[in-house]
């Protein structure tokens, strides 16, 4: 996806709504070692595709990407605050949230939840926590999401403390285990009704998925066909 994304936006016209699209597809997507070399570059204002320009929206998903693989640097991040002042401290916030270090997840997750956090910034820091491929830096964080995140949103009802049950919920970590523990605090009936329906909608979310992957795995027929015999 990366390189097709990349390929296609040195061939679109140049600075024109396809070309930016193609960039930050291939800004979301980056994964090698070269790849995430180019985005590098890119930030630098070298090796750009004829006519595109790293503007703001674009510059963070580049370290979003970056982040999450530890190659993004504080200097880096402060310059986006710089660059958009409006936006640049959630981004920020969430490519913090998104390093692959035991110490930001700490910080983001605490900032999430307290309540002196600005709003924006609280969503920032969540948004960055659940990271793919992270599951291992994020195992403590399925358990502390009932026994710590959703005590403290309870108390709190808000659209906000809604939007942070949401983000905060260990989405990546799809296997049954995060299924048993979010469900035996729905069990407990301890949970306010907002906020249990919100954890009833997620958990329908992830089992989808576990579903999902059992059918892909045993090669099952899509629903309306029959199976070869």
């Amino acid at each position: 996806v990366a390189a097709a994304a990349l390929a296609g936006a040195g061939r679109a016209p140049a600075g024109g709504p396809l070309q930016r699209a193609l960039a930050a597809g291939f800004a979301d997507s980056a994964q090698r070692d070269s790849q995430l070399s180019m985005l590098r570059c890119w930030l630098a204002g070298t090796s750009l595709p004829g006519g595109l320009a790293v503007r703001a929206d674009l510059r963070g998903r580049i370290l979003q990407t970056l982040s999450a693989r530890g190659l993004a640097a504080d200097g880096d991040l402060d310059a986006l605050v710089t660059a958009d002042p409006v936006s640049g401290r959630e981004i920020a916030a969430t490519c913090r949230a998104m390093r692959p270090d035991p110490a930001a997840k700490r910080a983001a997750w605490q900032a999430a939840l307290a309540p002196s956090t600005e709003w924006r910034l609280a969503l920032g820091h969540a948004r960055g926590i659940w990271v793919p491929g992270q599951d291992e830096l994020l195992a403590d964080y399925r358990d502390r999401y009932v026994t710590e995140a959703l005590p403290a949103l309870d108390g709190r009802r808000s659209r906000v403390a809604e939007y942070l049950a949401r983000e905060l919920y260990p989405a990546t970590l799809t296997d049954p285990r995060t299924l048993a523990v979010t469900g035996a605090a729905l069990q407990h009936g301890q949970l306010s009704s907002w906020l249990r329906v919100i954890v009833d909608e997620l958990d329908a979310e992830l089992a989808s998925v576990l579903a999902a992957r059992v059918v892909a795995g045993r090669g099952w027929p899509l629903a309306g066909t029959q199976p070869d015999t």
